[in-house]
């Protein structure tokens, strides 16, 4: 059966992704994207909301899970909050 968690977390990181590729192109190639004024906008909050999430949650996740300090600090920086629900949600029994 399939778990609404893992499905609503592998549609945020999907989405996440689409967000982050969409404001990315706003930079390189503007004239192709739609809205290219908006995506920069988006992706630069994107990117200050994530590096904030990155401070706050990674050191805390990497002693919770034993893995390593850096791998939660990309994890973060490119889904943010996305990534500590999938860690916690991992963590916890299946009913």
């Amino acid at each position: 059966m399939l778990d609404p968690m893992k499905i609503a977390v592998a549609f945020a990181k999907i989405a996440t992704l689409a967000v982050w590729f969409w404001g990315l192109l706003s930079f390189v190639m503007p004239a192709q994207v739609p809205a290219p004024s908006i995506g920069r906008m988006v992706v630069l909050g994107l990117l200050a909301v994530h590096i904030a999430e990155s401070i706050g949650f990674a050191k805390p996740l990497a002693e919770d899970t034993g893995d390593s300090l850096a791998s939660h600090r990309w994890q973060l920086l490119l889904f943010g909050y996305v990534h500590v629900l999938n860690v916690r949600y991992s963590r916890t029994p299946s009913s």
